[in-house]
């Protein structure tokens, strides 16, 4: 068997250059949206409903994913797992078999390219072909049969509904071993199967249908995760499978033929379930969350991201970079939304976008998009990310108490425990200001004479309040004059840049003054001196271009870096349209 052993080594290279390379930041979004606890009553809550146990498991191995690395390797040994316990529940054996058992590792790893797809599921397969493997060792016929039955209602509890296949693994070998005699253990292990889920619906609070297909497989409930359950019953078709008849000395060419197959077609199936525009805004989320900003500017200088979440994070990085004003218009623009996002009542876009309010100063605002974002999780699941920033928040609004709260839980958790114990200890000795000048730099910017209710219409005046309030705040000017820019409110724009120092002027801002100016004027007397006489050159050119016909491709050839392509061939949504 060292050309089996090979082949599952090198399927668990392969597993693990997938998700260490190609999607490690899917890996990062599964783990921010819990918050694993290692204490009894965390264990106690997740674990008392069926499939609970699997659950459990499957979330103490998704707090590795903070790494991706650790995360790739944790993918890479729960798929071999599956294929070598797909293959050891088969009571007939053959490298032909043993090639076939690859065959639910590579549709699970199809359904773990979609980000609300739970470890749970894969661990409930790995428990319940673990569970018949063990089974088939004991040798009395009879012990091994009650065995299997009282098996059912256990690992229903443990793994939930995908204990069926231990059920169909079950009957399948024990069928054709012992006939009819295994009839009524059959039917007992059946009747077992339905009336599980029956009887827990008058325990636990769930909906018959969700007891019978899977409480915590998929974290949103609503959908059937369809692909975990074919990788299940593939696990069931490969042992029935086993019991076919084939020459042996064909064997080994078959099983390669077999492996050969099985590893393209997988591979094609994994690159068609993979989401590169989900992966690619994780990334910038995963990048704002850890303040790569120079980093997130390489990136995106190889690839202009156009999504409107992704553009808000480069945004912010453009910002934090000191490189909005003069080179915002270098890289795509989709109007307000890729500035500051709308309020959306979804787990995803709010935790985005309470960063950027984090980082404007408006602290009370990204506590209510970050708390508003984590009790939006599908699964009712706590985020560490989210305790994290609300940690951050409480600290900065003088609500020590809630932070305590937080920090206590974050305590817990294995990857975010030192810093909890760190804050804790700065919170109780009265320097935590002193420790983390992050938090240092909130309370400095934060509103504290004025209180308002947040409204996404006033936006510019809210960024204007901070800035006035709090001149050092450049940040909130930057966002000022872009919000006025993406806007194309070029009269709020005039009136917003009296608080900017002429020759300091932005690009940007010189550029949608000319064509301002163009557009109310018939020559350029009386221009400005601090626009650059590069940028009246330039619009000269362009407005001849337009007239001489050029089409939106030959325009942003030439002129894609500059407000004027934007004005007239973006965000065309525009009310001033």
């Amino acid at each position: 068997m060292l050309a089996g052993i090979l082949m599952t080594l090198l399927s668990g290279v392969a597993f693990y250059c997938f998700f260490a390379i190609k999607y490690p930041y899917h890996l990062h979004f599964q783990e921010q949206l819990q918050l694993f606890e290692s204490t009894w009553g965390y264990f106690r809550g997740v674990a008392s409903v069926p499939g609970g146990f699997a659950d459990w498991i499957g979330r103490f191995f998704t707090q590795f994913f903070y790494y991706a690395p650790a995360g790739a390797a944790v993918m890479a040994v729960l798929l071999c797992a599956v294929q070598l316990l797909t293959w050891a529940a088969c009571r007939r054996r053959t490298f032909t078999v043993y090639a076939l058992s690859f065959i639910p590792a590579v549709i699970l790893l199809a359904f773990y390219c979609d980000e609300s797809a739970l470890l749970g599921g894969a661990v409930a397969i790995i428990l319940s072909l673990a569970c018949a493997a063990v089974c088939a060792l004991i040798r009395p016929d009879r012990l091994r049969h009650i065995v299997e039955v009282l098996a059912v209602p256990v690992l229903y509890m443990a793994c939930g509904s995908i204990a069926v296949i231990f059920i169909l693994i079950t009957i399948v070998n024990e069928s054709v071993g012992r006939g009819l005699k295994f009839l009524p253990y059959a039917a007992a292990m059946t009747v077992l199967a339905v009336l599980c889920p029956v009887i827990s619906a008058r325990i636990f609070p769930y909906p018959l249908g969700r007891l019978f297909l899977g409480v915590h497989y998929y974290r949103l409930h609503n959908i059937l995760p369809g692909i975990l359950w074919i990788a299940a019953l593939t696990c069931v078709l490969v042992a029935a499978f086993a019991w076919f008849k084939s020459r042996e000395r064909r064997q080994f060419a078959t099983g390669i033929a077999a492996f050969v197959i099985i590893a393209g077609l997988g591979t094609l199936l994994a690159l068609k379930a993979a989401d590169d525009n989900e992966e690619e805004w994780m990334r910038y989320d995963f990048m704002a969350r850890m303040e790569m900003w120079n980093r997130m500017m390489m990136v995106a200088d190889k690839s202009n991201p156009d999504n409107p979440t992704t553009v808000s994070c480069l945004n912010l990085a453009l910002a934090k970079t000191g490189r909005m004003g003069d080179h915002m218009f270098d890289y795509f623009q989709n109007g307000p939304e890729g500035l500051l996002p709308s309020f959306t009542r979804s787990f995803t876009v709010p935790i985005t976008t309470s960063e950027i309010f984090w980082h404007l100063g408006m602290v009370n605002t990204a506590q209510r998009y970050v708390f508003e974002g984590q009790e939006a999780i599908p699964d009712f699941q706590k985020s560490a990310r989210c305790y994290k920033r609300l940690v951050q928040t409480n600290i900065v609004n003088g609500d020590y108490d809630v932070a305590r709260k937080y920090l206590k839980a974050l305590h817990n958790a294995v990857f975010y425990r030192r810093w909890a114990d760190e804050t804790l200890e700065a919170l109780d000795a009265g320097v935590v200001f002193e420790k983390q000048p992050e938090l240092a730099r909130a309370r400095d910017l934060r509103l504290k004479e004025h209180d308002f209710l947040f409204s996404d219409t006033e936006m510019d005046s809210m960024l204007g309040l901070l800035h006035v309030e709090n001149p050092t705040n450049s940040m909130a000017l930057d966002y000022l004059l872009a919000w006025c820019l993406l806007r194309k409110d070029l009269d709020r724009l005039t009136e917003v840049i009296s608080l900017v120092t002429a020759p300091a002027l932005p690009k940007a801002c010189q550029e949608a003054l000319l064509l301002k100016w163009v557009l109310t004027h018939n020559d350029f007397t009386g221009l400005p001196e601090y626009i650059s006489r590069t940028h009246v050159q330039r619009i000269s050119q362009f407005i001849s271009d337009i007239q001489s016909g050029k089409n939106e491709q030959q325009m942003h050839a030439r002129y894609g870096d500059t407000y004027w392509f934007f004005y007239y061939y973006r965000y065309r949504t525009s009310p001033q349209q």
